[in-house]
């Protein structure tokens, strides 16, 4: 068991270090300089105040650069692995495919959760500039950006296992935006009027993530604080989906046919 430990540590660092060598933190930083002028442009061309432009514009840019990168490293788990033929030599050699799977997975987390620090950064340096304050609940939505973050990445991953890029990419999108607006759904009148409608969105509430969870912008802007049974059901929904996902594409490689 420690072997394999160390085994599944090897593969997520060498993930980690050859994403990191590629062109992400560029990426990063090109998403970072385009906040910066996106929101510069909101605060001089609004009437709002500058807490509440700065922090509407960077929180959210921050969010969607995120996705875009979740995405972008997510699609690739096994693709260059299996073109360059990587893979191969990899699993051939004593190393458990859960394990390759999961140093994977860890490795690119990690990348995520490097490139959302720099964002966060980003944003900050934005919001000091304009002389407003960091907000009290900022860096709990920064934490939850993480968490909705890395199930966009795996479930892109998950679903890349068993399609196409562009069908994992295609799916994953489709899943997000319902994942966001099913609670919108939940308040109408029709979902309240209509039973089939209530099975149809209680049946995918059941399994399919709820990306609503994790979004807490309007209580950054308008609220100050958060009851901690909100905070603590939050994360664990994510950490909990997040393993079901992690243990659910570890079972569908075991049984992927790579010839």
């Amino acid at each position: 068991m420690l072997l394999n430990i160390n085994k599944i540590q090897i593969i997520a660092h060498n993930t980690f270090r050859e994403i990191i060598k590629g062109k992400i933190l560029f990426v990063s930083l090109v998403l970072g300089l385009t906040m910066a002028t996106i929101t510069f442009i909101a605060y001089h061309f609004t009437y709002e105040t500058t807490l509440r432009v700065a922090v509407d514009f960077g929180l959210g840019l921050l969010n969607l650069s995120s996705i875009v990168i979740s995405i972008l490293i997510g699609v690739g788990l096994l693709y260059r692995e299996i073109e360059s033929r990587t893979v191969y030599m990899i699993i051939s050699r004593p190393v458990p495919r859960y394990a390759f799977i999961l140093g994977k997975i860890i490795g690119l987390i990690g990348v995520l959760v490097v490139n959302i620090a720099i964002l966060a950064l980003i944003t900050v340096v934005i919001i000091k500039g304009l002389g407003a304050d960091i907000p009290n609940l900022f860096f709990w939505s920064i934490l939850f950006t993480i968490f909705e973050s890395t199930i966009v990445l795996l479930v892109v991953s998950t679903l890349s296992l068993v399609s196409s890029q562009a069908i994992s990419i295609l799916l994953s999108i489709i899943l997000y935006i319902t994942g966001h607006g099913i609670i919108t759904v939940k308040n109408t009148s029709l979902y309240l009027k209509s039973e089939s409608l209530q099975a149809i969105v209680n049946t995918y509430h059941s399994f399919l993530p709820g990306f609503y969870k994790f979004n807490i912008k309007d209580f950054v802007l308008y609220q100050e604080s958060l009851s901690y049974s909100f905070i603590w059901s939050v994360i664990l929904y994510g950490t909990f989906y997040g393993l079901f996902l992690t243990c659910l594409a570890m079972f569908i490689f075991e049984r992927k046919n790579l010839d």
